[in-house]
């Protein structure tokens, strides 16, 4: 009789680290986006301060307030361009099948072995690729996709230049235009 290197046990704990370890690779940009840029996300109080809010016709102190408040709020106004462009995309049913058909296409050729064989005629993975992104292509300039990217440029424009016009720094902004702490 042979003995089994492993117990089941450690074979299973093995395996969830392995799978654990797999995930973690496959998302760490998640975890990177989260640490690097959502760090400085600010409260909404702060974001919404009513105290701060005051209406100025100087184009001077209004690029102030952009230079200021664009750094400031800067993770906060990425979660709105975020937010903005998960609605443009939910909200066009033709723009959501072409996303999932790209997607899904570029997986499906992903995991081929080899060459495609169609009715006696073999296409290579990058004969395959190369038609697909012209197929795919194709499909979002006619599901709305540059219609939807240049909607979500012109909002987040206005609600991010809007924003940062109308806020007047805080306090902390003072002291980080003179260098002093």
């Amino acid at each position: 009789m042979s003995t089994p290197l492993l117990s089941s046990n450690t074979a299973q704990t093995l395996g969830a680290a392995a799978a654990s370890m797999t995930s973690d690779a496959r998302f760490s940009f998640l975890q990177r986006f989260r640490e690097q840029r959502l760090s400085n996300l600010r409260p909404l109080g702060d974001f919404f301060d009513k105290n701060r809010i005051s209406f100025t016709s100087s184009f001077h102190t209004i690029s102030q307030r952009w230079n200021y408040n664009l750094q400031y709020f800067s993770a906060n106004y990425l979660l709105i361009i975020l937010a903005l462009g998960i609605y443009a995309i939910i909200t066009s049913w033709w723009l959501v099948f072409t996303i999932l058909f790209v997607f899904g296409g570029f997986y499906m050729i992903s995991r081929l072995d080899g060459p495609l064989t169609i009715a006696g005629t073999a296409l290579s993975p990058s004969t395959l690729y190369t038609s697909y992104a012209a197929v795919s292509l194709f499909l979002l300039i006619f599901s709305g996709a540059t219609g939807a990217i240049f909607w979500i440029i012109g909002a987040a424009a206005l609600v991010i230049l809007g924003h940062a016009a109308i806020l007047e720094p805080g306090l902390e902004g003072d002291f980080s235009a003179d260098g002093q702490v």
